[in-house]
């Protein structure tokens, strides 16, 4: 799994501070499109989503013609906003871009399917894997497919835990978890010795998605934890949380709880879940969050928006 977490792909989104005596930009979608798309920091980026979301009916055919035909970094914004907020069109826009010649757009298209959690374009996601020779754009196929729900994928991607990549063959064994098939935490331990910094960080996230092999998942991220010397406890805290949640009778309880109290990267994460769940009580829970002027609180005001521009997006 290439850590597709909306914590880091928009924290600067969520740290972006309207910047003292800027105009406020105008509310054409192009512009809108742009200045999102921009890397340029003074722009005031979530009050351009705001923006942006408010009025669905006029900008979201917009944002989907960027995601099919604009340049580069407007077709990369384009395909990760409309996979955060389900746009109905979002899966069959990112199914198109997966023979991009672009490989970050290809990259993109398959974290778009993995987010959505779709299966409408598996077939073209297995039909993929032999083709694809970019390690990135194969991870995100290999994590599209995981995503799907759909078993009978397995048997496509058992071959990729022979992978020469080590990081995707710990993607492959991610992928396999969350289908169901625990039978690659080994790949998973081997991961979290691994001298590719990129793979050790992958595997110790992907701990989180074995619920069937729950105590030696629990038991590795601790040791992560327990290491005064080791890396990406962040990733680790957030397998533990991952691994607890599946087993919790009171999901928004257990991720308030650990909002509050732990590693950063494991708060931010606990948010962006709890944006995710259903009912008034998430959406209460998050306003409140949003309401103080810290970054997580800009974080929570951005999942909020982006839920409900989500609820707009399905009308």
């Amino acid at each position: 799994m290439r850590l597709p977490l909306t914590i880091f792909l928009f924290c600067l989104l969520a740290g972006a501070e309207p910047v003292s005596g800027q105009e406020a930009p105008a509310d054409e979608p192009g512009r809108l499109i742009d200045q999102l798309a921009s890397r340029d920091r003074t722009i005031p980026k979530r009050e351009v989503l705001g923006r942006l979301l408010a009025n669905p009916a006029v900008n979201l055919p917009r944002v989907r013609e960027a995601a099919r035909e604009g340049d580069r970094e407007a077709r990369l914004m384009a395909l990760r906003l409309l996979a955060e907020i389900r746009d109905p069109r979002a899966a069959e826009i990112a199914g198109a871009c997966l023979t991009s010649g672009d490989k970050a757009i290809r990259r993109r298209a398959g974290s778009a399917l993995m987010i959505l959690e779709d299966a409408s374009q598996l077939a073209k996601v297995i039909a993929r894997l032999h083709v694809e020779k970019d390690a990135g754009a194969l991870k995100s196929l290999i994590a599209a497919a995981g995503s799907s729900g759909r078993a009978d994928a397995a048997d496509a991607l058992r071959p990729y835990l022979r992978h020469e990549n080590q990081s995707v063959r710990v993607n492959t064994a991610i992928a396999l978890a969350r289908l169901g098939s625990m039978e690659a935490l080994t790949t998973i331990l081997q991961g979290i010795e691994s001298a590719d910094l990129q793979a050790r960080r992958e595997a110790v996230y992907g701990l989180g998605f074995f619920a069937g092999e729950r105590q030696r998942a629990r038991t590795a991220a601790l040791s992560v934890i327990g290491n005064p010397a080791g890396a990406w406890k962040g990733e680790a805290g957030i397998s533990l949380l991952r691994l607890d949640l599946a087993a919790a009778p009171d999901k928004l309880r257990l991720l308030s709880t650990v909002s509050a109290a732990n590693h950063p990267r494991v708060q931010a994460w606990a948010i962006q879940e709890i944006s995710k769940l259903q009912g008034h009580a998430a959406a209460a829970w998050l306003r409140q969050r949003a309401a103080r002027n810290d970054a997580l609180g800009r974080f929570a005001g951005l999942r909020l928006l982006l839920k409900r521009g989500g609820t707009d997006a399905q009308r």
